[in-house]
């Protein structure tokens, strides 16, 4: 489980049919064990080895059919998070790093107030409520105005800067996890 809150930008050094390599120099990845589970834009990925600087991560057809892990490039920037801890705050909302939709970046404005808007295209606006939690990339996230088709998020300069949204224009694709409590919600609607 994790929280979607950003701890390190990584960068794709390689990435092959079933390997992804990223590197990082930040310590809590570079110290983990094999077999820990990490966010990768909030794609929840195991660790296969640890050499040098790269993390290297096995990857399933699955995660790359349903995530941005497909279109990934040499030099991408990605967004890294280790898993909550019992001792960690919950800071964001509770994040399975299982990826429910890829979407487009619509539009991005900035205020004069280092405030920044997304605008990112929805099929799914059903699990979207005003003032509710989504995952970007990984990133933790309030929803604002969700319509049929599509909604949008603001972001605090503090975290556009640690993360890989400094990088997104219109048209890039980002992965969304829409919040779990609300995939429950409907699950219990549906079988009652």
């Amino acid at each position: 489980m994790f929280t979607g809150i950003i701890k390190n930008i990584g960068v794709v050094k390689d990435i092959n049919d079933n390997s992804l390599i990223i590197k990082t120099d930040d310590l809590h990845f570079l110290n983990i064990d094999s077999g820990t589970s990490v966010s990768v834009d909030g794609v929840c990925l195991t660790v296969r080895d640890i050499e040098d600087n790269n993390l290297e991560f096995q990857i399933s057809n699955e995660s790359k059919d349903r995530s941005i892990i497909n279109g990934y490039k040499n030099n991408v920037n990605v967004n890294l998070e280790l898993p909550t801890t019992v001792d960690d705050f919950l800071s964001g909302h509770i994040v399975q790093g299982h990826v429910d939709e890829i979407s487009e970046v619509l539009n991005i404005n900035k205020d004069k107030k280092d405030l920044w808007t997304f605008e990112f295209n929805s099929n799914n606006s059903k699990y979207l409520v005003d003032k509710g939690s989504v995952t970007i990339n990984g990133v933790s996230l309030t929803v604002i105005n969700p319509n049929k088709h599509s909604f949008k998020v603001a972001v605090i300069d503090e975290t556009y800067k640690r993360t890989n949204l400094q990088f997104l224009e219109a048209n890039s694709q980002v992965n969304i996890e829409y919040d779990i409590i609300s995939k429950y919600v409907e699950r219990l609607i549906i079988d009652n």
